[in-house]
Parts: structure tokens; sequence; C-alpha cells
């Protein structure tokens, strides 16, 4: 056998003793970490779009320990929380996708994203999957993406904070609203926060003192992790969780 040959015989049976002797199993935090490099690499190509379906793919050993929703959830959620991170946005529903490969070595992982409509994360197709009563339905309520909060950093009701997600919150002195504030300089309903393409959208209710986000007045503004909004006498700070 040749010199050459002998060096390509070693080569190939070396590396594939220590990746068989030495893969590690794949952990949620190097699938996050490898989303939020991909969505920061597109947003800046793209002029902060983000395609809306991540698609994972895995060896079947790494898919088995994965695929189950609460770490599928998780990373729903890391995903959009590295969305307003990057200032970057998305069109459409964020679809989250685990698939097993036998072309993908242990310990490693694929990753492509691209447009296309979707589901959330809670939706997509799992392996693994329990039937659920509808008593169990009733009794279980659907989990809240916690993403970002709204804390008030000087004012009357200095830290009071509100944790929120997807939903809509109405901002001011009226009763109902999501985060009530006792500021007199506030209107009953000031302004509320939308979410739109996977972004937390502030608008003014056309409030008699109007409402600023960094020191400007706005109709409506896409927040950014450390805006400040000032309401009345109240300043709050708007961070990614």
């Amino acid at each position: 056998m040749g010199l050459e040959k002998i060096e390509s015989f070693l080569g190939s049976h070396i590396e594939g003793f220590f990746n068989r002797r030495f893969a590690s199993d794949l952990e949620p935090v190097e699938l996050a970490d490898g989303a939020k490099k991909e969505i920061r690499q597109l947003a800046s190509e793209n002029k902060g779009e983000v395609p809306n379906v991540v698609i994972f793919s895995l060896s079947p050993d790494d898919y088995s320990r994965l695929c189950a929703q609460r770490v599928q959830s998780e990373l729903y959620e890391e995903i959009e929380r590295e969305i307003i991170r990057a200032d970057a946005f998305m069109e459409g529903e964020l679809a989250l996708r685990l698939c097993p490969s036998t072309e993908v070595q242990k310990g490693i992982f694929d990753l492509k994203l691209e447009q296309g409509g979707g589901q959330k994360v809670q939706e997509s197709t799992i392996v693994i999957r329990r039937e659920v009563s509808l008593l169990e339905q009733a009794a279980v309520p659907a989990k809240q993406h916690k993403l970002a909060t709204l804390s008030v950093i000087e004012g009357p009701d200095v830290d009071v904070c509100l944790e929120f997600g997807e939903e809509k919150i109405y901002i001011g002195r009226r009763d109902t609203n999501e985060f009530i504030l006792t500021d007199g300089n506030a209107s009953r309903l000031h302004a509320w926060v939308a979410y739109e393409r996977h972004r937390h959208v502030l608008y003014d209710a056309r409030s008699t003192n109007g409402t600023f986000v960094n020191d400007k007045a706005i109709e409506r503004v896409q927040l950014c992790h450390g805006d400040r909004v000032r309401i009345g006498s109240t300043l709050l700070k708007y961070e990614v969780i």
C-alpha cells in the first residue's frame, strides 16, 4: 500500500473513530444559538426581514431527545426574542420544525430558514404525541410566551413591571387596562402595545399629553430593546426578557 493510501486510510478511520467516540448529545442552547446567529445574518442582508419557517435537521438520536414540545416552545420564544433584539421583523406566523435526518451526525445540526406559511410551534408536528382529553384541554391553558417587559423607572408607580408577549396590552389610568398607571397626567386610555410582524408596536391613543419614545412624540412606533417611553410624568423602559 502506497504512502498516500496509508495516510488516506488512517485519516478516514481515525476521524470516524473520534466522531463515534466523542460525539456528544446536542443541547437546546446550541440550536438556539445557531438560530440567533442566522437571524442576525439574514436581517443584515435583507433590510431586517427574516423568513418565518425555521427548519432544524438533526440526527435520529438527537431528534428523539429534542422533539418534545417543551424544547420546541423554548426555541420558539428564543427566536421571537432575537427578532426584537436584532431589530428585525417576520411576515407570517413563525413555524418551527425539527426533522430527523440520517445524513446529519450526532451532536451537530443543519439549519435552514425559508419564507412560507406556517403555524406556531405548539401546532408543529411532533412524533411522540399523547391524546389529550377535552377535560385536560379545558384544565390546562395554552402557554403564553413572555417576551418583554415594561417597567416604570420614574413616576408615581416606580418599580411596577409587566411581562407580556403576543397579546395586546392597554396602558393608562383606566382600571380595566393591562398596565394600570396612577399618574394624574396619564389619560384613562393613554396608549396600547400590539404585536405585529413579531414586533411590539406602541400606539398613542390620542392621549391628552401625548406619548413619547426616547424623547420624541409618536403616534406609532416599533419598539426596540432599551427604548424609554414617556407617558405623563411616568417613564417606562421596554426590555426583551
